[in-house]
């Protein structure tokens, strides 16, 4: 992500991700919709908040189709486009998923969102551990990701850190 902490995510056949627990299980799912890579398409009029939004109608179809047997991944839900508007749309699917009794797993940057997770008792909130490094360039420290997940931590966007390690100006 432009964060710097990356994302999960597969192609082709399937995808593969190590999961840290104390006592792990595995679910099957009858349904899973994801929205997880950008699906702008301009020649054929569609934005990539319009992209997102049909995503998530495809996963309140399958969570009232299949409830608790339905897996929802939503990267950055309510993203592309202004951004009270967009974290209302997606807290209110969110909420509407929750309700549909759908697993759900999403991520985001949006300050509502996270504030929702902190509220609501059906999600549970983590965040990517940052590590703070000295730059080579002797400007001060940055913080990176260490790729460890703090369970029940909430974490910032570090957008000003992966902005100068990209190479804008401060």
């Amino acid at each position: 992500g432009a964060g710097g902490g990356g994302r999960c995510g597969g192609g082709g056949d399937g995808a593969a991700m190590a999961v840290a627990a104390s006592s792990p299980r595995v679910d099957f799912f009858s349904a899973v919709v994801s929205d997880l890579a950008e699906a702008q398409d301009v020649s054929a009029g569609t934005s990539s908040y319009s992209a997102h939004v049909r995503s998530c109608a495809r996963a309140l179809e399958a969570a009232g189709a299949h409830g608790a047997s339905a897996l929802v991944l939503l990267d950055e839900p309510g993203a592309s486009t202004e951004p009270a508007e967009g974290a209302a749309v997606a807290q209110a699917v969110i909420e509407e998923l929750l309700a549909r009794g759908a697993r759900l797993v999403a991520t985001t940057h949006a300050s509502p969102l996270k504030l929702l997770a902190l509220r609501d008792t059906r999600l549970q909130v983590a965040a990517m551990q940052r590590r703070r490094v000295d730059r080579r360039n002797g400007a001060g420290a940055a913080a990176l990701p260490s790729y460890a997940i703090l369970v029940g931590a909430v974490g910032g966007s570090y957008a000003l850190d992966a902005a100068a390690r990209e190479g804008l100006p401060e």
